[in-house]
């Protein structure tokens, strides 16, 4: 039996295993089967989230199968593996149309056994149907609805002065940062931005007074990761190849809004 090997150090991991370690004793687990290792794939990231590429690796092996011939998916647990339960309903699906087992070490799941087999195409049979009969209410909610009610949470009436003084830091206050400004003010972030969007384009947002409000004050507290280095000539180079800011943004591991705010700073990009 083929098996591709799988592991990811999740936060539960770090400090505890190694990814040589996780991968040995995958290793060590496919040899007492009688496996031969016909690929490994591993992710350094904790998180579920986020760009996996040796996940990536994974499924496009089991979608060459009849090249690759990978007959079994070897895996510390199924939460190294998938990032959510419809992740992992999608994951068991590929693998079962491509006739390629699961193995679970620690979760005690083998589909080369007939038992295991069955038990795990139930699962993904019921969570297809279950799927189907939640989109199929919501198409008949959709058709019950007034098409005259508004979409979506009602709108929430805040105070644009107390905003403007929050985002400018007047009357002796410290600007705040989006976040912030959502929390105080009960909304989202994204309706922030929107806000702010707006008031700006109509000019009533004064971005000096800010920057020199946080100037007087020392700038924002900085949290979380430190920002990468963006260099303008890489910048400018992928930006000439594809005028596309989450392409640029990826390629370069920094925020679309780092890049979005740089490219409007050298007239590469248009103000919103």
């Amino acid at each position: 039996m083929r098996v591709a090997l799988y592991a990811r150090i999740t936060a539960a991991d770090q400090g505890r295993d190694t990814m040589d370690t996780l991968l040995a004793r995958l290793a060590a687990q496919a040899a007492r089967r009688g496996g031969t290792i016909a690929l490994e794939c591993a992710d350094t990231g904790p998180w579920p989230e986020g760009r996996r590429d040796g996940l990536r690796r994974l499924t496009d092996a089991v979608r060459a199968t009849p090249e690759t011939n990978i007959q079994a998916v070897l895996v510390p647990t199924l939460g190294h593996l998938a990032r959510s339960l419809r992740h992992l309903t999608d994951l068991g699906r590929l693998l079962l149309a491509h006739g390629v087992a699961l193995i679970a070490v620690d979760d005690h799941l083998d589909t080369t056994d007939p038992g295991g087999h069955l038990r795990w195409s139930d699962w993904l049979t019921l969570s297809a149907r279950l799927t189907i009969q939640h989109r199929a209410e919501a198409a008949k909610l959709a058709r019950l609805r007034n098409p005259t009610a508004p979409w979506g949470r009602p709108p929430i009436a805040f105070n644009i002065p107390e905003l403007l003084d929050a985002w400018e830091g007047r009357r002796g206050q410290q600007p705040l940062t989006q976040r912030q400004i959502a929390a105080k003010l009960g909304l989202s972030d994204t309706t922030i931005r929107k806000h702010l969007q707006t008031l700006r384009a109509a000019g009533q947002l004064d971005d000096t007074a800010r920057h020199r409000a946080l100037a007087a004050r020392g700038g924002l507290p900085r949290g979380g990761r430190p920002a990468a280095p963006l260099n303008d000539a890489d910048l400018i180079a992928i930006w000439s190849q594809t005028h596309n800011i989450t392409a640029v943004a990826r390629h370069l591991h920094v925020s679309r809004s780092r890049v979005r705010a740089r490219l409007q700073e050298i007239t590469l990009l248009e103000p919103t």
